[in-house]
């Protein structure tokens, strides 16, 4: 990290103990590595920047995620036709999704852009309970693929690691697109 900002290791320990100390984040070591995560307020000063960066240039930023088609569970539909789920996505994304999910497998070198979205706020749909069970919170981005009006979902409960995402459209992407598993995608997030 010290020669990607141009600086020596201790300055680096000193400015992360300032960001600890201004609350924008919170350090922790596992297995001896030193873990740290972006606090709500380093998510609201990043909102900040990004925006008066787009004010100022006067254009939209857009975050560029690159990978493959692949299969998941199969369990997308499900979640998707929930109603305390769907009736989110129409009011706060403006469409109602297609009943399934297009994953993705980002390319190694597009994990970090991700990574990224963990910190900024996105557009929050709520968890809910239905009496039987809690569904979990679910963090959106709009963003297109091809073109395609879509949204990148980072999800609360999810089996998936950070190099793959789940798309929702109004459009069922495989057929809209004539896309398989293993086809390359260009997805263009929105921030």
């Amino acid at each position: 990290m010290a020669n990607d900002i141009g600086t020596t290791p201790q300055n680096v320990f000193k400015i992360i103990g300032r960001l600890v100390d201004d609350g924008f984040i919170q350090k922790s070591t596992v297995n001896g590595q030193l873990m740290i995560k972006f606090t709500p307020k380093a998510s609201e000063a990043l909102r900040f920047v990004i925006d008066t960066i787009r004010y100022y240039l006067d254009e939209k930023l857009v975050v560029r995620l690159v990978g493959t088609v692949t299969s998941g569970l199969g369990e997308g539909g499900f979640y998707m036709s929930l109603e305390g789920y769907a009736k989110q996505f129409i009011e706060k994304l403006g469409f109602k999704p297609y009943p399934g999910t297009l994953n993705v497998r980002l390319r190694p070198e597009y994990v970090k852009y991700r990574l990224y979205l963990d910190a900024l706020p996105g557009i929050y749909i709520e968890g809910f309970s239905n009496g039987l069970r809690t569904y979990g919170g679910v963090k959106c981005f709009k963003a297109s693929v091809h073109g395609l009006p879509a949204a990148v979902l980072i999800i609360e409960r999810t089996h998936h690691g950070p190099d793959t995402i789940e798309v929702i459209s109004p459009y069922k992407l495989r057929d809209a697109l004539n896309i398989k598993d293993g086809d390359e995608v260009e997805i263009l997030v929105n921030l």
